[in-house]
């Protein structure tokens, strides 16, 4: 399953000096903000930087980075070794990857844009996605910052408890660590666990052909919510939109963002709507 917008410019792994402070707040701000999140619980993951003269996978470059989480993987971004062979200077880096290893065992790996945010643009949480009572993880790397509206890009994993991906959503725009809600009724219910919020910013044309630009969410496909649901909230992005958007920025030391709560009013309506008989 992939996002669906364009990425911004494209970061590297280098600029990460001084963002480990950053980072630390960026932790706590998180588990304030998962406070607020409609459903749960949703628990962050601590991660912090490996020790230095930790064997990055062999795939990887000299520029390799990773993170340990605080129970069982640890998470890789680097650019990728050319292949024996490839044209190119010897040991050229060929794209950049984000590879997640369970001990000495690959479970994943996906191409990646390193984000220029360093630690403050991995994102690890654990939660129910699937109303079984045990928590999935989800892996958000940021990747990139466009121009213009400033939005932020972002790469969003589910691993399930065997370490088997589950979903993964490229190119999310404007996520943050709040960004679930409940799941859709079944049978008339409202089934246990969360669901996670995916969003994107879409050119709508209003019904007297004023081009407008809409914040829009859907729940992500996955487990015995598989079927596509089609989109779920939708909010136009106007004056006091722009300025509550702006207000968060300007207050965040990171790329993370909040669309739960912009989306808050609209998401109310539809949960409440989809229960209707």
């Amino acid at each position: 399953m992939t996002g669906r917008m364009g990425a911004g410019a494209r970061g590297f792994s280098g600029a990460r000096a001084g963002l480990r402070a950053v980072a630390a707040a960026h932790l706590a701000l998180a588990a304030t903000s998962l406070a607020a999140a409609p459903c749960g619980p949703v628990e962050p993951i601590a991660v912090s930087q490996v020790l230095t003269g930790t064997p990055a996978p062999a795939q990887c470059d000299e520029r390799a980075m990773g993170w340990i989480t605080n129970d069982e993987y640890t998470i890789w971004r680097c650019g990728l070794r050319a292949a024996d062979g490839a044209s190119g200077d010897e040991g050229e880096s060929a794209d950049d990857a984000l590879i997640v290893m369970r001990g000495d065992v690959q479970v994943h790996q996906q191409p990646d844009f390193p984000s220029l945010w360093g630690d403050a643009g991995l994102v690890v949480l654990r939660v129910d996605l699937t109303g079984d009572g045990v928590g999935e993880t989800v892996i958000a790397a940021h990747n990139t910052s466009g121009q213009g509206m400033g939005i932020e890009h972002w790469t969003l994993t589910v691993l399930g408890p065997d370490g088997s991906v589950l979903a993964s959503e490229e190119e999310i725009a404007d996520w943050g660590p709040a960004a679930f809600v409940p799941r859709a009724p079944q049978d008339g219910k409202r089934p246990a666990g969360c669901a996670l919020l995916l969003t994107e910013w879409r050119d709508v044309e209003e019904a007297d052909g004023t081009p407008t630009k809409h914040l829009v969410g859907w729940r992500a496909a996955l487990g015995s919510d598989a079927a596509p649901q089609g989109d779920f909230v939708t909010r136009r992005y106007d004056r006091k939109f722009e300025r509550e958007r702006i207000r968060d920025i300007e207050r965040t030391n990171g790329p993370e963002r909040d669309p739960a709560r912009w989306l808050k009013r609209q998401i109310a309506a539809a949960l409440a709507a989809e229960m209707k008989p």
